[in-house]
């Protein structure tokens, strides 16, 4: 269960989509979504919260969908920052969208029970795409929206 992920296809898990948005174009966040992995480095657990957003283009995807993918790239041995990456590059693969945000926070086992025993510390990444990385005003909305 643990190393599920790699059993799996994030971009089938996109495939269906909605077009009829009644003319919806703004931002969708889904936030706080629960993630569970394991350091690739340690085998250590990580777990942390990860969100993510995008400007649909043409069309969205049901929010359900989003949480999977998340669940499926931390279902993988990982690092944080391929992570952030994985799941940022598959929504922006298969949906298309004008943009795709992705924040991860996280605790890892391998620095907060090991080693230098840092109990407290987490771990921030962040990917942007399209305009959440060229329009500031958008990437600003989207890190008030998170923090």
């Amino acid at each position: 269960e643990y190393f599920s992920g790699y059993l799996e296809d994030p971009s089938q898990v996109l495939q269906r989509t909605f077009t009829e948005t009644s003319g919806y174009q703004d931002m969708v966040l889904l936030k706080d979504i629960k993630l569970y992995s394991h350091c690739e480095h340690h085998m250590a657990p990580i777990q942390g919260v990860a969100h993510i957003a995008y400007y649909p283009n043409t069309k969205v995807v049901g929010i359900s969908k989003l949480a999977r993918v998340v669940e499926i790239y931390s279902k993988r041995l990982q690092i944080q920052e391929r992570l952030t990456s994985e799941i940022a590059n598959s929504i922006n693969f298969t949906l298309k969208p004008k943009g795709v945000a992705v924040m991860i926070e996280a605790n890892h086992s391998c620095i907060n029970n090991r080693g230098i025993n840092q109990k407290d510390a987490k771990m921030k990444t962040h990917t942007l795409m399209g305009c959440f990385r060229n329009d500031p005003e958008i990437s600003r909305r989207f890190f008030q929206l998170v923090i």
